[in-house]
């Protein structure tokens, strides 16, 4: 078992969750077009979607090293 990659990957999918957390309550707030706003949501989803496959990615890794 390896701490460290665990440790990364629970980082990981707290900053993936935070990040869809911190969009959903920021994007009711943002003066954009209807086109720009989707395009906004689909990088943000896009990026956390990436963040929690890294990091359960991770955490499986550590555990089973």
């Amino acid at each position: 078992m390896s701490t460290e990659l665990i440790i990364f990957g629970v980082i990981s999918i707290a900053l993936g969750g935070g990040l869809l957390y911190a969009g959903r309550h920021l994007y009711p707030r943002l003066d954009l077009t209807r086109d720009a706003l989707s395009t906004v949501r689909l990088l943000t989803a896009i990026i956390a979607g990436v963040l929690l496959l890294t990091g359960l990615g991770l955490v499986a890794v550590g555990l089973l090293t």
